[in-house]
């Protein structure tokens, strides 16, 4: 299959799906053939495709548009936007009664699901098992950093390690060679792998949900700007450790991560509290809600 998203283990779980799948170019929404498809309605999520266009398709068919904080102008049947207190932010009036706001909405798949475990914030073995994954291209190539971090726990902790291919080489000459951690690519298991960690490192973008809807206690790092807000919000609601590297968090970076990673090791209390609050928020049945609201859209109950 030729790799048109750039992400193998995207494509592999593509492939594998059974779904019909229609490729264009980037960023492109070609209206005539979403209409030809006669779909009952349509999901947009994109940063690029003109709101003009989003709009214009949503007078035709309905249209729910995945945001992030800001419509962009669009003009939609709905709105999602799951990040943790979106509903608190200032929507325009257009999304009034339309609105799908804030983390109980955030989309967790089942493979994850399946996988929490009753009391996530225990170790399963002698030591606990770390898991480090910084999304599945990382290009900031802070999977590097992370690496040399926990090089520091050697003994204390085993460790799987998610390094995409720029970084593959680096990572496995810092840890490759140290009992008991693992360096692996970007995976379809990844759910899997999550659900094995006692605690996380992890980019604070969409697999950040994921580990709180495990409960996993985790240490999250934002790597790009709009990974900041959500961050910041879920320090302050005490759900993970964090440390933003889009706000000059890059000072001693390696020396904070070793200062959370050791916190968690160590504090149990702390543990089980972020583990707690975490699915508090996260409870997993932000699909469900969503797939609600689109049988509404469909059948012109909103």
């Amino acid at each position: 299959m030729t790799n048109f998203s750039e992400v193998e283990w995207l494509e592999q779980v593509i492939g594998k799906s059974n779904t019909e799948v229609l490729r264009v170019r980037q960023h492109e929404l070609p209206i005539d053939v979403c209409i030809s498809l006669a779909p009952d309605v349509v999901v947009t999520d994109s940063y690029e495709i003109e709101a003009e266009t989003i709009s214009l398709l949503a007078r035709k068919i309905p249209v729910l548009s995945i945001v992030d904080g800001d419509t962009r102008g669009i003009v939609a049947t709905g709105y999602l936007d799951h990040n943790l207190g979106a509903e608190l932010e200032p929507w325009p009036d257009e999304t009034s009664g339309r609105l799908l706001a804030g983390s109980k909405f955030a989309l967790i798949r089942d493979a994850v699901l399946v996988r929490k475990r009753k009391q996530p914030w225990v170790f399963q073995g002698a030591v606990p098992h770390i898991v480090a994954v910084m999304g599945g291209s990382d290009p900031t190539g802070t999977i590097i950093d992370v690496s040399q971090a926990l090089k520091s726990f050697q003994g204390r902790c085993t460790a799987t390690v998610v390094a995409s291919q720029q970084w593959f080489e680096q990572v496995q000459a810092l840890l490759g060679k140290l009992d008991g951690f693992e360096i692996i690519s970007p995976t379809t298991e990844l759910p899997k792998v999550l659900a094995s960690a006692d605690i996380a490192i992890s980019a604070a973008g969409t697999s950040a949900w994921e580990l709180c809807s495990l409960g996993i206690p985790s240490l999250l790092i934002a790597v790009v700007e709009n990974q900041s807000q959500s961050l910041q919000r879920m320090i302050e609601n005490k759900l993970v450790l964090g440390i933003d590297l889009t706000r000059g968090g890059n000072q001693n970076f390696t020396t904070q991560v070793e200062t959370m990673v050791l916190s968690l090791i160590e504090d149990n209390e702390l543990r089980e509290r972020l583990s707690r609050e975490s699915t508090i928020y996260f409870d997993g049945l932000g699909k469900v809600r969503v797939i609600n609201y689109l049988e509404k859209i469909i059948n012109n109950e909103t």
